[in-house]
């Protein structure tokens, strides 16, 4: 058993366990969040990317500060490391470059906050107040980045091209004339 559910066991259930669920996973998120965004910060050379990787690094810290201000007045602790399949994860980035790092950080920004909108809209609705205003205060950053992530993805895959350091430089004139 974690540290997240013996602790919310320990306080006969103040916290019921969808919620204890949603800190959890919110703040593993939080942690894979800001690592894959340092990692990018030190791995690309894509002004594109690593402007993404900075607000990905601001955000979600100061998300990551209010969420264990959150836990702490809930009597929670959240995790610090990350777990072995997100660390695994993490190792494999280490291995990439270039461009292959890129595209493989922005699909991972899609899924990952593809599923964080998910997770925050469910707690969105929980019937402790400070976790429903918490969540209802991240959504709109998360759908930010969202969209963010998903307009920088498409055009990665529009112009699937192994140039890496100009992959988002790109203008829709300039691969026009590449296509003829």
């Amino acid at each position: 058993m974690d540290t997240t559910s013996k602790t919310a066991q320990s306080l006969g259930g103040k916290v019921n366990e969808v919620d204890v669920d949603f800190i959890k996973k919110a703040a593993v998120g939080g942690l894979m969040e800001v690592g894959a965004g340092d990692l990018a910060l030190q791995k690309t050379k894509n002004p594109k990317v690593k402007s993404f990787a900075e607000m990905m690094v601001k955000d979600h810290t100061a998300a990551n500060t209010e969420l264990a201000a959150l836990a702490t007045s809930k009597g929670l602790s959240l995790p610090t490391t990350f777990p072995a399949e997100e660390q695994k994860h993490m190792d494999v980035m280490q291995t990439l470059a270039g461009n292959a790092f890129d595209k493989h950080y922005i699909a991972m920004m899609v899924t990952d906050h593809n599923k964080t909108i998910d997770l925050f809209t469910k707690a969105a609705t929980s019937e402790d107040q400070d976790i429903r205003n918490f969540a209802n205060k991240v959504l709109p950053i998360i759908k930010g980045h969202y969209k963010t992530a998903n307009e920088m993805n498409n055009d990665m895959i529009k112009l699937n091209t192994n140039n890496g350091d100009d992959l988002l430089n790109i203008s829709t004139g300039d691969k026009k004339k590449n296509d003829q």
